[in-house]
């Protein structure tokens, strides 16, 4: 693969992952902030959200999505690679499509199967 095509690919998926840890500490901030202001006027609330706090996630929340997503980027660049049409740019591109790929067909997989041994 051409170095020059690599860098936008970083690029991207770096300021993808920049937006999405800016949003979670965003939340948690505003979460905290609620969380701050309830026990300060003691609200009937605050019992209710430092439970919440104790709660851990199931873990399951966006698996088939993230799947679903990592599947799409990875026929996205594989077809990237065909548009191009060079042998050589089909080869490499495809061959970093099998990543998200792979990725992406593991957490259907754990998902499904999380379905199926809870009875969903």
């Amino acid at each position: 693969m051409r170095f020059e095509l690599l860098i936008p690919i970083v690029a991207i998926a770096s300021f993808v992952l920049i937006i999405n840890q800016i949003g979670r500490v965003m939340r948690v901030r505003m979460h905290h902030r609620t969380l701050r202001e309830a026990i300060a006027r003691d609200s009937h609330v605050a019992p209710d959200l430092i439970a919440k706090l104790d709660e851990e996630p199931d873990g399951r929340g966006g698996d088939a999505r993230t799947g679903l997503i990592l599947i799409a980027l990875a026929a996205a660049l594989f077809a990237f690679g065909l548009v191009q049409g060079d042998e050589e740019a089909i080869r490499n591109l495809g061959g970093v499509a099998l990543f998200p790929a792979f990725v992406g067909a593991a957490l259907l997989g754990r998902q499904a199967y999380l379905a199926r041994r809870e009875g969903i």
